[in-house]
């Protein structure tokens, strides 16, 4: 049965043409937001619900919501969007092009001193154009296969998803992002004639961040904005947080994962934006504590300012110095959104250290459980 679906699949993407981020009818949409629900225990969240933004406005896709497809469903949001490297390289058109990163790729851990924390992927076709989804989730995609490119591990957690449909060009830019980052790329295919900063990117070039906006406009018109965070012992220029605050001026609600070592206090100076972490989420799917909560993200608090980023690192010490970044859109509606998740937020009256913060005793310090080596040299290609 399942091929039959594959293969109707397949045909709706041909028929339909360009590599788009895609909705749960395979429709091509010009960007999407989700939010992963975690599995908490004494909780009926299985850890494949979702809540889902794109730019028609609809967010209520969660079990109640008419043809509804859990996260990992091989014709869901996700599947659907990934489609076009369901196949071997060989088989590929030779205008598409992919790379898979990830500092927690399948199996392993990419050296933290050499590579960024973060996760991603980029499908493009030079012809047209491509997709660029940043996530927060250890092992995604699990393999380049309809049935299996969630990962097990991915229920447990809270993640998020942002994809956005670039016109070919952009990829020029993405790919200096992607060496700003320090991503680690381990799968990948690009043909010769693709963008050079593109093809650098999978060989390890790195550059420094600039330490600013990079603006970045989709096929359909709306802005984004990529940042690349510095490496600083130094919490203004260590902290992608403190940046984009300064960056935006607003004092910031950061949602990050609550079980980093060293993680760090809500960021309290007087004089500066503010820099608040979340201590619990609330969605329509329910509440749950951010000790369950893998994502990465931030929202601005000032009325007057409408800046959501979906980030790649944590606010912990232990990240400072490590690259990483975000991608960040001016949205009235994804704000509202957001700042209505940001359920309870560490003020700066109770952020004192680390230690004194309200970390369940339950915190998996490893959000992938497989034991893992340590990835530093490159996957190359996978044929």
């Amino acid at each position: 049965m399942w091929r039959f679906i594959l293969t109707v699949s397949l045909f709706c993407w041909g028929a339909q043409g360009q590599v788009s981020c895609r909705d749960k009818n395979n429709g091509p949409v010009d960007w999407f937001i989700l939010y992963k629900a975690p599995n908490p225990e004494q909780s009926p969240l299985t850890g494949l619900e979702y809540v889902y933004m794109d730019p028609s406005g609809r967010t209520d896709m969660k079990p109640s919501t008419p043809n509804y497809k859990p996260i990992n469903h091989i014709t869901g949001v996700l599947a659907n969007t990934l489609r076009p490297i369901f196949s071997p390289i060989r088989q590929m058109s030779p205008n598409l092009g992919f790379i898979s990163y990830s500092d927690q790729p399948p199996g392993s851990n990419a050296d933290s001193e050499k590579f960024g924390h973060s996760k991603g992927v980029v499908i493009v076709d030079s012809g047209s154009t491509g997709i660029w989804l940043l996530h927060s989730t250890p092992q995604f995609p699990f393999r380049r296969n309809q049935e299996e490119f969630w990962p097990n591990s991915g229920t447990k957690n809270a993640q998020t998803f942002i994809c956005v449909t670039f016109p070919y060009s952009s990829f020029a830019d993405i790919g200096t992002h992607l060496q700003s980052i320090g991503a680690f790329p381990f799968e990948h295919d690009l043909p010769d004639h693709f963008h050079q900063l593109l093809k650098d990117a999978v060989k390890w070039t790195q550059v420094p961040p600039s330490n600013n906006f990079k603006t970045l406009t989709s096929s359909g018109g709306q802005s984004f904005h990529s940042i690349a965070k510095q490496q600083s012992e130094q919490v203004r220029d260590g902290d992608l947080y403190v940046t984009i605050a300064e960056l935006v001026s607003s004092s910031l609600a950061v949602q990050s994962w609550r079980c980093q070592k060293n993680r760090a206090p809500s960021y309290c100076v007087l004089n500066r934006h503010k820099v608040l972490n979340v201590n619990s989420i609330k969605t329509g799917l329910g509440e749950w504590k951010t000790s369950k909560d893998h994502s990465k993200w931030c929202v601005a608090q000032d009325q007057n300012k409408a800046w959501t980023c979906i980030a790649d690192v944590n606010r912990a010490e232990t990240q400072y110095k490590r690259r990483g970044g975000a991608l960040c859109i001016q949205h009235e509606k994804i704000k509202e959104y957001f700042l209505g998740f940001a359920g309870r937020n560490e003020d700066c009256t109770t952020a004192t250290n680390p230690l004194s913060m309200d970390i369940e005793i339950d915190c998996d310090t490893d959000p992938s459980p497989e034991k893992r080596g340590r990835l530093d040299s490159p996957s190359g290609s996978s044929k």
